[in-house]
């Protein structure tokens, strides 16, 4: 049965809680990602995605030079161990409509999973049915 952790993304990238939605989006785009782990000090207290980026600050005009990654981050990071059924985390995601999810290990988030990482998966199945 494959796992949540044999899917995701790691390492974790990340970009302090003290900067601005504009460097958010030059981080995502310099590392081609479409989601960014906020953290302070040395703890993951939020997520911000590329639709945060078009619904929160394009949709309601403000300045992404100015605006704090604060203000649009979604808090706290959802998450699952990275040990359970990939199975789960689609319905986890699916229930909490949720594109990306924080993958744990031991309580840490160590890798993130996204809806493209779950295609991945349930591309691999139909694959091998043809």
């Amino acid at each position: 049965m494959d796992e949540i952790g044999d899917y995701m993304v790691s390492p974790v990238l990340s970009i302090d809680i003290e900067s601005t939605v504009q460097e958010a989006a030059l981080f995502m785009t310099a590392n081609n990602i479409g989601s960014l782990l906020v953290k302070k000090f040395d703890e993951y207290v939020g997520i911000v995605t590329e639709t945060d980026l078009t619904r929160k600050v394009l949709g309601k005009g403000l300045n992404p030079e100015s605006t704090p990654i604060s203000d649009i981050m979604t808090s706290p990071v959802l998450s699952l161990d990275c040990y359970l059924p990939i199975e789960e985390a689609n319905r986890f995601m699916h229930k909490n409509k949720i594109r990306h999810l924080g993958v744990t290990e031991e309580d840490k988030i160590v890798g993130i999973l996204s809806v493209k990482d779950l295609v991945s998966y349930f591309s691999k199945d139909f694959r091998m049915q043809e």
